[in-house]
């Protein structure tokens, strides 16, 4: 018998019971979801550089970050959708050559009735009382001081004349992502009156994301976002998240970052990085900023990956993002989502009520290092799946042979502490067999999760092995087939005549 406290010579009498847990039988082991966000933070915010912070409320990221501050608006769009998953937070303040980018509107003509209009800016709403017979410069000073009102906008407001000029409260081109429009939809302008919009524009200069993931070198993340959809900061993210899902780090994190665009900007940004463990996404012209689709989309990932890492996400609504005008929209009928996700993007519907859904969410992986086109990892299910499968088995063998002696099958050290019906095999050693018979024994598990397919004929090619160089090294090559989703439905449908 094995004991981890008993002595095994003790000549006083007594009676010795020592307690511990048997993980023979259990089940699939619990996910450490923990998610983080790296967010732009203003100057009046109280994050500290270098300080990693856990959110439990939105209200706590206005302090933290500063009100108006893109990553506090990163964090109210995460928790809109996703209430549960624990949260941490980084902040990275402008970049000190950074140059703010700014828009316009410009009035001409007057109103011929008074009416509320109403703006919006990165996807929040403004409304102005515009009177009879207000002229340009008026409308003016009203929109810029009801852009202001605003305080947790992501940019402020100047009126000269008929003008507006909207300034991005932070620094880089992260402030070109945010949109502005008249919200015709909703209220069209009066006779009479006009209003010109000039794009954000001219923003440059985006904070550093290095020194930020350098904080969690060694602290376990499983999912991450940030702002910045520069190459340079996208290619230093991929090469992050690569090096964590190497075999010696097995800190496996999935990122995500957005960008606002046109099918050929998105077809360029998805086309930045080739990473199994990255989803780029975004929309045309949406009323939303990118930072608060990612944000979105982040917190619906982790929560519905948590639940089942091998379920794919198709109809699930982003919260709080809303969907371009339909002029804007990709066309079906023009290939480009399916275009699009052959470049590395993520795709989404767009509802008839201006909601937002997940079509099919994926990585920015195409090619192998080959440079062959290869859809091995498209789906983000099959690193997240494969994550979890890898985290429940090296976590079942540290329980179950945490201080094991590796013998060859077969020899009369083997059957040291075995029952004799080998359902209950001891641990103090382990053989390639006998591991051979745990990994049997988690797979049942995943292919009642559903997580895989095809159990018996992973358990057939799998193979363990006792290293003929080291004796203290079991090694193993381990078989799963990752579960299927309904993509693609095809079929003919005839009439008969």
């Amino acid at each position: 018998m094995d004991f981890n406290e008993i002595p095994v010579d003790r000549l006083e009498p007594a009676t010795l019971i020592e307690i511990g847990p048997n993980y023979r039988n259990v089940g699939i082991l619990p996910w450490p979801e923990k998610v983080f966000i790296i967010g732009q933070k203003l100057a009046t915010g109280t994050l500290a550089a270098g300080a990693i912070q856990e959110i439990t409320r939105a209200d706590q990221a206005i302090a933290l970050f500063g009100r108006g501050s893109i990553g506090a608006e990163q964090v109210a769009y995460f928790k809109k959708a996703n209430r549960t998953a624990p949260l941490f937070v980084i902040g990275l303040v402008d970049d000190e050559d950074a140059v703010k980018a700014t828009g316009t509107f410009t009035f001409a003509g007057s109103p011929s009735s008074s009416v509320v209009l109403r703006f919006k800016i990165g996807g929040r709403q403004v409304r102005m009382t515009a009177l009879s017979g207000d002229a340009p410069a008026a409308l003016a000073t009203k929109l810029a001081a009801a852009i202001n009102a605003d305080l947790d906008m992501v940019a402020t407001a100047a009126a000269v004349a008929a003008v507006v000029t909207v300034t991005a409260r932070h620094g880089g081109e992260v402030g070109n992502e945010i949109d502005l429009r008249v919200d015709t939809k909703v209220q069209p302008l009066p006779a009479g009156l006009t209003c010109a919009v000039v794009a954000m524009a001219g923003g440059s200069g985006n904070p550093d994301v290095q020194p930020a993931l350098d904080l969690l070198a060694s602290t376990w993340a499983t999912k991450i976002t940030h702002p910045w959809s520069d190459a340079t900061n996208m290619a230093k993210t991929a090469e992050w998240l690569r090096v964590r899902y190497l075999a010696t780090s097995k800190l496996d994190c999935h990122g995500f970052v957005f960008k606002r665009g046109t099918y050929g900007q998105l077809t360029t940004f998805g086309n930045l990085t080739n990473s199994p463990f990255l989803t780029a996404a975004g929309l045309n012209r949406s009323p939303t900023s990118s930072w608060a689709m990612a944000a979105s989309a982040l917190g619906v990932a982790s929560f519905y990956l948590t639940n089942d890492p091998a379920r794919q996400l198709k109809s699930l609504v982003l919260p709080g993002v809303d969907a371009p005008d339909e002029a804007d929209q990709f066309l079906e009928s023009a290939n480009e989502p399916d275009l699009l996700l052959r470049a590395g993007i993520s795709t989404f519907d767009c509802l008839s009520d201006g909601s937002v859904t997940i079509s099919r969410m994926i990585t920015t992986y195409k090619k192998t290092t080959l440079d062959v086109d290869d859809r091995a990892w498209l789906d983000i299910m099959v690193p997240v799946t494969m994550s979890r499968i890898r985290y429940d088995w090296s976590v079942y063998i540290n329980l179950m042979y945490p201080r094991s002696k590796l013998v060859d099958d077969d020899t009369d050290a083997a059957f040291a502490s075995r029952h004799d019906d080998d359902k209950d095999p001891g641990t103090a050693v382990v053989t390639p067999k006998r591991m051979a018979g745990s990994w049997a024994a988690r797979c049942k598990l995943y292919g009642e999760k559903v997580w895989i397919e095809d159990v018996q004929r992973t358990l057939r090619e799998s193979v363990f092995k006792r290293s003929s160089d080291d004796r203290n090294r079991l090694e193993a090559r381990q078989q799963v087939v990752v579960v299927g989703n309904l993509m693609v439905f095809a079929a003919r449908l005839e009439f008969q005549v």
